[in-house]
Parts: C-alpha cells; sequence; structure tokens
C-alpha cells in the first residue's frame, strides 16, 4: 500500500529542516552557517546542504544550498524557508523560478486523514532525554551532551486497505554552554517537527515530547546526529542525518528577510490537490 509513505512519511522528511531561534542580544540576531547530510540504507547518493540561518523569537529564516531538492517539497537545490509559529507554519521560497509554498504540517496529517477517509490509530508512543554530561569542544565553544530518543507506531486504514508502520529515532545534539543567544537549525532531528506534524492526531506523543524539549537546554545546538527508522510492509529504511555549525556570529537583519516578494506565485503541496493540500494562502 503506497499511499501512506508518499502523503505522511515522506511529508515528513521533506519538511526537514525545521528551526527554533530567541535572539538575546539587543539589536542583534545570532546567525550561523551550517552543513548537514544525509543518507538513506540502500540509497546510491548522500544528500548533503549547506545552510544559512538567521531570525528572532517569532520569525526565522535558513537558505539552504546543495541537494536540498532531496528534502524540500519544492524540488529546487537552492531553497529558502521562512518559519513561524515554532514551526507549525513554514514557507518555501524558490527564488529561480519566483514561486513559494507555504504548509502547515500538522494539517497535511489532518487532510491526509479526510482523504479517502483515511484513519490513523497510534500506539507505543515513547519520548525520552537524557543528558549525557560535556561533550566535545565546537568552533571553541564548550558543550553538553543531549540524547532524545522517540518511538511510535501507527495503524493506517483508507479505501479497505490496513497498515502498521513503526517510526523510531535516536538523536544526540551538543548544545554550546556559553552563547547567550538561541537558535536550533536542528530542531527537526530532536522530534519537535513530528509533534508539529502527528500532535493534533496523535495526543499522547505530543505529551511525552513537550515533557522532552522542556528539559532540553535552552541553547545554540552546535552538532547534532540522528538514525531515524521506519519498518513497513515488511521493509525497513534507516535514515541517518548529521549536522555542525560551521560559523556564529551575530548581525542584523533587514525585516524584508522574512517577507514573500510581490512578484512571487504561490503554489500547491505536490501530490495533493488544492484546496486540501496543507497549504495556506498568504497574510
Amino acid at each position: 500500500m503506497k499511499f501512506f509513505p508518499r502523503l505522511i512519511v515522506g511529508a515528513f522528511f521533506a519538511l526537514a529542516p525545521l528551526s527554533q531561534i530567541v535572539a538575546q542580544n539587543p539589536g542583534k540576531t545570532l546567525a550561523m552557517d551550517f552543513r548537514t547530510t544525509i543518507a538513506v540504507q540502500g540509497a546510491p547518493d548522500t544528500t548533503v546542504m549547506i545552510g544559512h540561518a538567521f531570525g528572532s523569537l517569532d520569525k526565522m529564516r535558513l537558505d539552504v544550498t546543495g541537494s536540498a531538492a532531496k528534502v524540500s517539497p519544492m524540488m529546487s537545490d537552492s531553497v529558502s524557508m521562512i518559519v513561524t509559529d515554532s514551526g507549525k507554519t513554514i514557507t518555501y521560497l524558490d527564488a529561480k523560478k519566483s514561486q513559494y509554498l507555504r504548509v502547515r504540517p500538522a494539517e497535511i496529517v489532518s487532510q491526509a486523514q479526510q482523504m479517502g477517509g483515511m484513519k490513523m490509530e497510534f500506539s507505543g508512543t515513547d519520548a525520552t532525554v537524557d543528558n549525557l554530561g560535556a561533550g566535545p569542544a565546537i568552533l571553541g565553544h564548550p558543550t553538553v551532551h543531549y540524547r532524545v530518543t522517540t518511538g511510535m507506531t501507527m495503524s493506517v486504514s483508507a479505501m479497505g486497505q490496513q497498515q502498521s508502520v513503526k517510526i523510531s529515532s535516536i538523536t544526540d545534539n551538543y548544545y554550546a554552554t556559553d552563547i547567550s543567544g538561541v537558535l536550533n537549525p536542528f530542531a527537526s532531528m530532536n522530534g519537535s517537527d513530528m509533534a508539529n506534524m502527528f500532535g493534533s492526531a496523535n495526543a499522547e506523543f505530543a505529551q511525552k515530547l513537550k515533557a522532552v524539549q522542556a528539559k532540553l537546554p535552552k541553547g545554540t545546538p552546535l552538532r547534532a546526529s540522528s538514525s531515524a527508522t521506519i519498518v513497513s510492509q515488511g521493509q525497513t529504511r534507516v535514515t541517518t542525518s548529521s549536522a555542525e555549525v560551521t560559523a556564529l556570529k551575530w548581525v542584523n537583519v533587514d525585516p524584508k528577510a522574512f517577507q514573500v516578494p510581490s512578484t512571487y506565485t504561490q503554489i500547491q503541496l505536490p501530490g495533493m490537490a488544492a484546496p486540501s493540500s496543507g497549504a495556506i494562502p498568504p497574510k
């Protein structure tokens, strides 16, 4: 049964990475350069992305180049993402095509459930966090090492068919202990994007993950690695991701960086017809 991986699991990975940011230097915003690699077991190529992230408490922007087409619904090797509402709303920008796509991950799941009478049930939800002590110095900054473990099983019924999908992940984050600002382009690795996507449908998982997030440092991670496993129809797919900050600085940000240019055209999420696409109109 192919409808579930295409509409849900595929969308889940397409929406990473998400970010969270809090600027704590008056008049300045923390910005960083980072490098992310993603490898899928059995796939011949490794996805490599170079990114730049900056923002404020309520708005954040990532500019990503490289193999972004493999994880972005815009299907472009150069994509910008404006993240608002703590990751609940994402606006993708494609400068080459002058197009943008605005989605809410949770609505993708909700609308997918409405398509063809899809029904989703969850079990075995789990989310834990461990403080593993001091980590290595990165870019000259001391770090502390935290590990987040998540998991759930989804039973999906649609069009007279039924499928069970098991998702689990283990993520290691290394937070700087001497940086006053908070900027996290690796939030998707510790499960925050799963909470945004499945939270409305799986309240138990969202509650457990919220407790995990509360135990994590309110700091900037300089390195993160994750192993995510999906088991479905007797097949197992393992995706490993790693990301590391390569530069940090405080900058002045132009407010226009968080706006969609007036010349851009809005598009719908590929593979899902409007209006049931998860896309929302411009504000």
